[in-house]
């Protein structure tokens, strides 16, 4: 029998597993640095530089990008710094996998620490966290949507779903220029930076993605003349670009993440040949999941009074996403110094790294509790250490709003920090106001029976002739109007019309009157 077909691509095979791998090295200060006296703040990125899915296994390159701030031990106050990288290799065990599937990877720095090992060596050492999932997805075809014909009744099924058309990565390139305030002075060196992604807006458009928001750079910098030990200043660089993507509608659903992959800074003259502008070049990563919203017409059941019709069929799981929403958490905390670092005297930067640590079902939702990581860099009143820095850990509980979620159902948070203010209360206390944003998703799974085949076989008019012409039924629990014609060789137009039913509804205990369809019998 010629059976209309669709296809709905479904995942064949899914695999996450987390690891920790643990980077650990030694760094020698350059010959061009002086010594060190003491180490005022450390940072560290991750970077992903390759993934290779193999056979049951997956290679997982990159390296860990480390910077040191550190006050020279050269009998003045000037500041250093160091930057560097710890290359890492991972084989990570995947049953299953093979080497064209998708590996997507998310990670988490448990911690970054930094020590000196004398005057001209420090160590670096650093917990990372992977989150590794591995898909596959292979297109599967099933019957379509039929209409019922004289001699042919089919069971159709409409199923509403937003499914994931489009998943892979891509990056957005920013070429800035940011112009010091008028208040700062001219620039010799860039000593240190921290960077960071602010009110980020991705909306999809016709024909692609539309990216826009700011970066916030931080500098540390040394003047032409040498006046002052340290110059800071935030510049504010705007983000927007378009990727084009020909398949993207506006009324698509986005899932996208991005952030910093790259950034390159540099010093420039301004107009009057005055070093007063840093450039500005970022490659920005990002992660691409977008849904569509999709009523699959498929085909349920189909039999014939003219010949027996054998359904061959499945069921197969999709992953429905059901919610899509941005929550913000507000966290606001007072934060005091440590009682060995001198008095602070004016802040110069705050900046934080968000992590969760655990997420649960709830009745009201899902049940968000993690921490945040804030490191403070400051002026002090002490000349011997004109900068200092100081660390806290910030706890924060949020429950997501998600109406009618069960252990069934799956979900994806990402969390970000959208907005980070800090003020001084006092000399040794400074209190931290910021909005934790999570990107949620969550997914039902959706077990959806199809068919694939249908085969013929000839009628057992025996069996038919057996039956009576007329049948009286009583309704039993699971009964349909669709079984109990398929039973009596009946159509289900005609036990509506015996029974005078308007729609396919049946009670239990329910009387119905069944006639045969003779024109099986001619």
């Amino acid at each position: 029998m010629n059976l209309s077909k669709t296809y709905i691509q479904v995942p064949t095979y899914k695999h996450a597993v987390s690891f920790q791998v643990t980077l650990d090295n030694d760094f020698n200060v350059p010959d061009a640095r002086p010594d060190m006296e003491r180490i005022i703040q450390e940072k560290g990125t991750l970077n992903i530089r390759d993934i290779k899915p193999m056979r049951d296994k997956c290679v997982v390159r990159g390296e860990l990008n480390f910077g040191v701030l550190y006050m020279g031990d050269d009998g003045g106050v000037q500041l250093q710094s160091i930057e560097g990288a710890i290359p890492f290799e991972e084989t990570v065990n995947m049953d299953g996998l093979q080497e064209m599937d998708q590996v997507y990877i998310r990670w988490d720095m448990e911690d970054l620490r930094t020590g000196m090992i004398n005057s001209r060596k420090i160590s670096i050492r650093s917990i990372i966290v992977m989150h590794m999932t591995a898909m596959r997805f292979g297109d599967e075809e099933v019957a379509a949507w039929m209409e019922n014909r004289e001699d042919l009744w089919v069971q159709n099924k409409s199923i509403h779903a937003s499914l994931c058309c489009i998943r892979q990565k891509d990056q957005l390139r920013i070429r800035e220029e940011s112009i010091l305030p008028s208040n700062r002075p001219n620039m010799m060196e860039i000593i240190w930076h921290q960077e960071n992604l602010e009110n980020m807006d991705i909306k999809l458009q016709d024909g692609g993605i539309l990216i826009r928001g700011q970066l916030s750079v931080f500098l540390l910098y040394r003047d032409e003349v040498l006046e002052n030990p340290v110059n800071d200043v935030e510049l504010t660089v705007p983000v927007e670009g378009k990727l084009d993507m020909p398949e993207v509608i506006q009324e698509m659903i986005p899932d996208i993440k991005v952030h910093i992959d790259h950034l390159n800074l540099d010093i420039r003259n301004d107009k009057d040949g005055e070093a007063r502008v840093v450039g500005v070049e970022a490659v920005l990563a990002a992660e691409i999941n977008i849904y569509k919203e999709e009523t699959l017409k498929l085909l349920q059941d189909i039999y014939s009074p003219k010949i027996t019709l054998i359904p061959e069929g499945k069921t197969i799981q999709i992953d429905n996403l059901i919610l899509k929403n941005q929550s913000r958490c507000l966290v606001r905390e007072k934060v005091r110094l440590a009682s060995e670092n001198a008095p602070m005297m004016q802040i110069c930067h705050t900046h934080a790294n968000v992590k969760i640590d655990q997420t649960e079902m709830t009745s009201e939702g899902i049940l968000v509790e993690g921490v945040v990581y804030i490191g403070i860099l400051y002026v002090s009143s002490d000349d011997r250490k004109p900068v200092n820095s100081s660390k806290a850990v910030l706890p924060f509980s949020y429950t997501v709003e998600a109406k009618d979620i069960s252990e069934k159902d799956s979900y994806d948070i990402y969390p970000s920090l959208e907005q980070l203010n800090a003020s001084m209360t006092d000399n040794n206390e400074i209190e931290v106001k910021m909005i934790i944003s999570l990107d949620t998703s969550v997914f039902k799974s959706l077990q959806i029976p199809v068919v694939n085949d249908v085969h013929e076989e000839p009628l057992d008019f025996e069996k038919i002739e057996a039956m009576p012409g007329i049948t009286g039924h009583v309704v039993s629990e699971g009964d349909s109007i669709w079984n109990l014609a398929k039973r009596y060789y009946a159509s289900p137009e005609d036990i509506r019309e015996l029974n005078d039913l308007k729609g396919d509804e049946l009670l239990a205990g329910q009387p119905l009157l069944i006639m045969k369809n003779m024109e099986i019998l001619k």
